[in-house]
């Protein structure tokens, strides 16, 4: 009489199951398993081992197979086709998060979880689906810390990156915040999905997972990339942010005679100098320099600063080039791959809102999936 008062628990609503027939019937089965072949008829002239082998048997004789009242004896009438393979078709989205490089173990991970959960629910008895319903359960428990715990990291991360892009945009380098990358990582992957029962849960709670890993794969990539950059391209990127207090002249040009008339070519100063300053080094008021030593090859050119006059004739004469300008067209190496990788990093965990290529990011999909998951097995379900 305990058990009547004990609640029921809808499974098949918490799980998202379907009915499913018997092998023979319209289960979907699995992505990723290969259609089993029909074994081709016996050969009639063959018997196979290990009870005569080697021993010839009566030959076929050849039947019109337009003709339907052609007889046939036994041994020649084709075998039975073995049943069909259970086929299982996921979603678009599953499948363009199958094609972005992800992992092996996450592709593995996934395959294994769906094809047991669903071959074990069509083909297994009554006492086995409910140990499986059991697992999936158990398994959304599980999902729901660890998704959890992920959220957490990639709160971290997006602050920390939010900060690094703040001290940059005010020409300081993000010295913290470098040291902090190093010891964020979500901890979120294919391998979490596996002996988790995925493959009784709805197929959007699977579908947001897969995406899950996914993303916090290329989020933990994503962060190392960006690391790499700030922490060994250090000096350029300073140099570069000291721009904006105390710029630099980097480049210069000469003119010269050009095929139909004077053109300037550009040339790299062989020691930067400073725009203005208060004092030069010799203590006396501060001027730009008036001649600068250039490489040709074994020998030392010395070449004058132009003043005024014909900027032509003779030597060329160097001609500074002013600072703001040589970024604007010239931008350097570094700072275009440090825009790339913070970028990079941004789509991933806040997404994109760029007009036919939509994208969630990590923050909103944790957020989202953490609630599919309480109501199938979590705290409260």
């Amino acid at each position: 009489m305990a058990d009547d008062r004990k609640p029921k628990i809808d499974l098949k609503a918490r799980l998202g199951k379907k009915t499913v027939m018997g092998v023979g019937g319209s289960v979907p089965p699995p992505v990723g398993i290969p259609k089993p072949s029909v074994p081709s008829a016996l050969s009639s002239s063959v018997i196979p081992p290990p009870f005569g082998a080697g021993i010839p048997g009566p030959s076929a004789p050849r039947v019109d197979a337009s003709d339907p009242y052609a007889s046939i004896s036994a041994h020649e009438a084709p075998m039975r086709a073995e049943p069909q393979a259970i086929k299982v078709e996921l979603s678009d989205e599953v499948l363009h998060a199958q094609k972005k490089g992800r992992s092996r173990i996450m592709a593995l991970a996934i395959v294994t979880a769906i094809v047991g959960g669903i071959l074990g629910f069509a083909l297994g008895s009554g006492s086995e689906r409910g140990k499986r319903q059991d697992i999936a359960l158990e398994g959304a428990d599980l999902l729901v810390k660890e998704v959890d715990d992920a959220n957490a990291q990639i709160e971290q991360l997006a602050d920390v990156l939010k900060s690094a892009k703040q001290k940059l945009s005010e020409s300081k380098y993000p010295e913290e915040e470098v040291s902090k990358l190093g010891g964020i990582n979500i901890p979120f992957d294919g391998s979490n999905l596996t002996s988790k029962g995925i493959g009784l849960f709805k197929p959007q709670v699977v579908n947001m997972l897969i995406q899950f890993a996914g993303g916090a794969t290329d989020a933990n990539e994503q962060k190392s990339k960006l690391q790499r950059v700030l922490s060994g391209s250090k000096a350029g990127i300073m140099d570069f942010l000291e721009q904006a207090t105390k710029p630099k002249v980097r480049w210069s040009l000469y003119v010269d005679n050009g095929p139909y008339g004077p053109w300037a070519t550009m040339q790299m100063l062989p020691e930067a100098f400073p725009v203005k300053e208060e004092k030069g080094k010799d203590g006396k008021p501060y001027s730009w320099p008036d001649k600068f030593q250039f490489k040709d090859g074994d020998k030392t050119v010395s070449l004058e600063r132009y003043m005024k006059g014909e900027p032509m004739g003779g030597d060329p004469k160097v001609i500074p080039v002013e600072p703001s300008s040589q970024s604007a067209v010239c931008p350097s190496g570094v700072l275009i791959q440090l825009r790339q990788e913070v970028g990079k990093l941004e789509d991933v965990l806040r997404g994109d809102n760029t007009p036919g290529a939509e994208k969630t990011g990590l923050l909103e999909t944790g957020q989202q999936l953490l609630e599919q998951l309480k109501q199938i097995g979590g705290p409260g379900a």
